[in-house]
């Protein structure tokens, strides 16, 4: 959740930088993920897509991949070398046995909750065509 979090900040970040709108940043970030490609990996796979997609869009993922992965390597990396050396489990123990743990997890929560990304994509999410109501 992390990786995904960091991606999402760091590609709406850019967008609104460049002048786009809340709502126009989430949709590029986090609805084009999850709405459209990530089901269709997950239902097809990678193979799939590359062959069903645009060749603008083959030649701009074959462009970009490896510079992503080079990119993020080094993170997952040093996780992976936390977590076999222990240290990502002590930490979330002495954390969770400070008294008021739950406060402060409650706060770095609320800001998540809070920014103008998230608080974009609960206002986008109600556009979704699943939550139109049909009054009879």
């Amino acid at each position: 959740m992390g990786a995904i979090q960091g991606i999402f900040a760091a590609q709406y970040d850019v967008l609104r930088k460049a002048g786009h709108s809340p709502s126009e940043a989430f949709n590029e970030t986090v609805e084009e993920l999850t709405q459209s490609l990530m089901p269709l990996v997950a239902e097809n796979g990678m193979d799939w897509m590359y062959a069903n997609c645009s060749t603008t869009a083959q030649r701009g993922a074959l462009d970009w991949w490896k510079k992503f992965r080079d990119a993020t390597a080094p993170v997952f990396q040093e996780l992976y070398d936390e977590v076999a050396a222990g240290n990502e489990a002590q930490r979330s123990i002495d954390a969770n046995s400070k008294a008021d743990y739950r406060v402060g997890l409650e706060e770095e929560l609320k800001e998540l909750h809070d920014s103008e990304m998230w608080q974009a994509g609960a206002a986008v999410r109600q556009l979704r065509p699943e939550n139109d109501k049909v009054e009879a």
